[in-house]
């Protein structure tokens, strides 16, 4: 029996050393199959998905469902590379439209508008706010393809708000690092610690983000009513003062970065469905409000306050720096919207055609188009 007990030790050892040389040997081919790109991406380049259907079922949408992305990370409908005029769209999930199929995205029926001549490329990330398109800004117009650049579109605010109002400390306090990895899937290696670079590590994470995104409804109603019905939505405001600050002071730092570069900025104020008096036709439309999505439960009406406070700042920064901004009045029902800001496929073609008449009416566009 003595003699048992060494031997299967043995065997242990030797058992973890044959699964580290493995993992090493696997860590080695995979690294040099380049999976992942070492360089700064808002989403993987070259990949899509296809649905039968629109996955998140919702009024408003409809049809089969594609997203996808271009050798940028872009989502976009037309070839950058055959266009002699480029735009470029930063935001957050109002201007990615993630549950809109590819071509019904607002950027998308914006690119259809502008003709052949033109490429608008949608570099949005949902949840991402000023904080993350500081970085944005910087790293995507760093890219060769997108020297050229003249017009870049921020439809910006909202993330802003929800950020300050779920955690203050967060919004304005988070680690650079940190930031850039909400900012873009893919940022270089050299900015990450020797255990994430590697691409086993990167898969790892990958699987486990899709089982989380597969495993979640698609709209958190369920949680919202049984939220409303247990706590009393709150009716006075918060102060906003720090919060705003921040934002404006992220504004300023953009504004400046599109100086430098000689680049058009165009500023959109995000609208949303929050209002007064909200029926309660559209109580459950409020998906921002519920425990799921974290924002503490304000009134319909207090909300439309503080996101009409955001809007402010944005508009009288922009005045202060003569930049262009484009306050969407839109109305405040579901032609336009399928929860609290997300525009549904009316929307989408209403925002396109706005913000076209915007370039139009204020010669951003080229005068033979």
């Amino acid at each position: 029996m003595k003699y048992l007990k060494p031997l299967f030790l043995k065997k242990i050892a030797f058992s973890a050393i044959f699964f580290i040389v493995l993992l090493i040997l696997a860590e080695v081919i995979l690294s040099c199959l380049k999976i992942f790109p070492d360089n700064y991406y808002t989403n993987t380049p070259n990949t899509s998905h296809k649905f039968r259907e629109n996955p998140s079922k919702i009024d408003g949408i409809s049809g089969t469902y594609e997203i996808a992305y271009d050798s940028l990370g872009s989502r976009s409908v037309s070839d950058y590379s055959k266009a002699t005029h480029k735009i470029i769209a930063i935001g957050g999930s109002t201007t990615i439209c993630a549950v809109l199929t590819q071509e019904k995205t607002w950027t998308a029926l914006l690119d259809k508008k502008l003709g052949d001549s033109y490429w608008v490329g949608n570099f949005a990330r949902s949840g991402n706010s000023s904080n993350h398109h500081v970085f944005q800004f910087q790293h995507i117009l760093d890219k060769p393809e997108l020297k050229d650049t003249k017009i870049v579109l921020m439809l910006v605010g909202v993330n802003d708000c929800r950020g300050y109002l779920i955690s203050p400390d967060k919004y304005m306090h988070m680690p650079d690092i940190d930031v850039k990895k909400r900012a873009f899937k893919h940022i270089p290696n050299s900015e990450l610690p020797f255990l994430k670079r590697q691409t086993l590590f990167k898969l790892a994470k990958q699987a486990k983000q899709r089982i989380h995104f597969y495993s979640q409804p698609r709209r958190p109603i369920d949680y919202l009513e049984t939220y409303e019905r247990q706590i009393k939505p709150i009716t006075k405001l918060p102060d906003l003062t720090d919060g705003l600050n921040h934002y404006e002071h992220n504004l300023k730092k953009i504004i400046k970065e599109a100086q430098k570069r000689n680049i058009s900025i165009i500023f959109i104020a995000q609208p949303t469905l929050w209002q007064k008096n909200l029926s309660d036709k559209y109580q459950t439309l409020l998906a921002a409000r519920s425990y799921y999505n974290k924002t503490p439960l304000y009134t319909g009406e207090a909300l439309n306050e503080i996101m009409t406070i955001f809007n402010k700042r944005l508009i009288n920064v922009c005045n202060k720096y003569n930049v262009p901004v484009i306050d969407l009045q839109l109305p405040k029902n579901e032609t336009i919207y399928y929860d609290d800001m997300h525009f549904n496929e009316s929307g989408a073609e209403v925002v396109a055609a706005k913000v076209h008449s915007f370039l139009k009416l204020n010669n951003h566009l080229e005068t033979n188009e």
